[in-house]
């Protein structure tokens, strides 16, 4: 008899996640609040619902007798995921104190400066004029619950917070913001995958980004990083460690996101699930082992030794989007494939209008790639020890 799982949600990242569980012989059911995703078609059946309410997940999941409830790249989705997973008794990562930790900034914020990892001063803000007497610049504001860029700012003097706190507000579920100091350093992220309270992938990517005009956007990865030193580097996998340590994870998987300061790393977001920006396939090409198969494994039951990815030689791979503002019409002709790609594909089909997520430039098209010219960086940080 073949197995049954319910995804949340349609978007690129879950057309992935879909694919696994086909490729595994299982009968997929996805779910979301508007059709038209890219893992619709993909689906044996597509169900028109909101993904950000527990009860109809669940009701839904009961349903399709679903034996597995799972969601990647979506915040919105991880909370119905574990309240419908715990009522069935289905298997699942975490708990619903441990997600809200993670989904609030404010309290993850707090937490780690408590634990003493990776400490940044903070506030937490439900009212612009609560900013007053912040004098940390240049800073950061976001909203304090809220997915993705949105909302996002960097601000380098005192007269433009109060504009950036209010648009953070009206942005937040909770109506709520957090300034936090801006982090100065080059943008790492970790992918983590814990079985049977060992971490047994922490796999190490830099972040590249636009810069302060397109805050917090990012334009692609690498593996391994090209801009960071060895010192820093083995900082970073000692901080995620004890991070994952201290919160006493036997089973999940958790995406890190940080910066490499002059201080040393400091984590700017922690999200429990599978990264939104499809790692997994720079990880499959750079490190030759498949991050969302064993997330799924191990989500299932099955108990996984440490993953040793094969040694890339010094060699970086890079996952490169293509993309385009939102509302301009997609014509693939803009976007082609590299000849060199080792894999490539489009969101969009032409004449399609490209959609609005942060709201300042989308993707429509990623690809991944040996890259000669970052290896060459990376060579020259190395030998620099910097």
């Amino acid at each position: 008899m073949s197995k049954v799982a319910l995804v949340l949600g349609t978007n690129a990242g879950q057309a992935d996640l879909i694919r696994h569980l086909k490729d595994d012989a299982w009968i997929v059911h996805a779910c979301a609040h508007r059709a038209g995703g890219a893992g619709e078609a993909l689906a044996d059946t597509f169900h028109l619902l909101d993904i950000s309410k527990p009860a109809e997940v669940t009701a839904l999941a009961k349903n399709v007798k679903a034996e597995v409830v799972y969601s990647c790249s979506s915040d919105i989705a991880v909370p119905a995921v574990i309240a419908a997973s715990d009522a069935l008794g289905l298997p699942h990562f975490f708990d619903e104190e441990l997600i809200d930790l993670f989904n609030q900034k404010t309290k993850l914020r707090a937490w780690l400066n408590a634990q003493g990892l990776s400490p940044v001063p903070f506030i937490r803000l439900s009212d612009a004029s609560e900013a007053a007497g912040w004098s940390i610049f240049p800073c950061i504001v976001k909203p304090s619950d809220s997915q993705g860029q949105r909302g996002v700012a960097k601000i380098e003097q005192v007269q433009d917070l109060a504009g950036a706190v209010e648009r953070a507000i009206s942005l937040s579920p909770t109506g709520s913001a957090i300034i936090e100091a801006y982090l100065n350093g080059v943008e790492v992220s970790t992918n983590v995958l814990v079985s049977g309270g060992k971490v047994v992938v922490a796999e190490l990517s830099e972040r590249l980004v636009h810069g302060d005009h397109l805050i917090g956007v990012p334009s692609g990865h690498l593996i391994p990083t090209a801009n960071v030193s060895q010192a820093n580097i083995d900082a970073t996998d000692r901080l995620v460690r004890d991070v994952v340590q201290r919160l006493g994870i036997v089973n999940g998987c958790l995406y890190f996101q940080m910066k490499v300061t002059d201080q040393g790393p400091r984590i700017v977001e922690i999200a429990p699930r599978i990264d939104g920006c499809h790692i997994w396939r720079l990880i499959l090409a750079a490190r030759d082992f498949d991050f969302m198969g064993l997330t799924l494994r191990t989500l299932t039951g099955e108990i996984l030794d440490v993953v040793e990815g094969r040694d890339t030689q010094g060699a970086v791979y890079e996952l490169m989007f293509q993309q385009a503002a939102p509302g301009t019409v997609f014509q693939s002709a803009d976007f082609p494939r590299p000849d060199d790609a080792v894999y490539h594909e489009w969101r969009y089909n032409d004449g399609d209008v490209v959609g609005a997520i942060n709201g300042r430039l989308e993707v429509v098209g990623y690809y991944v790639r040996l890259s000669p010219d970052w290896t060459h960086r990376r060579a020259d940080v190395m030998a620099k020890g910097a």
